[in-house]
């Protein structure tokens, strides 16, 4: 098995690599430290209610892992062409990275000790401003928290 992974080109490498960074890169984000939350951006959407998404890198780790365990299976020992291998992979991959995104949102970001109520920690608090809060749009700023350094979307009051 070994040998048909370097005879069989470029792609399995892209697999292996996936598998291995994402990998380490789950195993440094769950073991607590700040890796994660350096990583961990935010995308703006403007739909129903919805001000912003965050992805966890629990979320991006398992679909980096489930992309490339797939792709490696499916090209190794299913013999599928390159195109057939990177569609089951990036299939496969969105819906493990999906399932992961909603187990952190609803089982693990709700069960953490350091959730705060935003009523009680954030409105009339000393903050710093990160991105500077337009008459009608939104901005960033930033205060510190019990749990630590916490940021969040603020609109102006006028």
């Amino acid at each position: 098995m070994l040998g048909d992974f370097f005879s069989s080109g470029a792609l399995n490498f892209v697999y292996a690599a996936a598998v291995i960074v994402s990998f380490i890169f789950a195993i440094v984000s769950l073991l607590g430290t700040e890796f994660g939350d350096s990583i961990d951006f935010d995308a703006d959407v403007e739909a129903d209610g919805i001000d912003f998404l965050r992805i966890s890198p629990f979320g991006l780790a398992m679909f980096g892992a489930a992309f490339g365990v797939t792709g490696l299976i499916t090209s190794l020992w299913f013999d599928m062409s390159a195109g057939a291998s990177l569609f089951w992979a990036v299939v496969v991959g969105l819906g493990v990275g999906i399932l992961a995104q909603l187990l952190f949102l609803y089982v693990f970001s709700p069960s953490k000790s350091s959730h705060y109520s935003l009523s009680a920690d954030a409105v009339g608090r000393d903050a710093q401003v990160i991105i500077t809060v337009p008459n009608e749009g939104v901005g960033k700023i930033a205060f510190d928290n019990v749990s630590g350094r916490v940021t969040l979307g603020a609109r102006s009051a006028t």
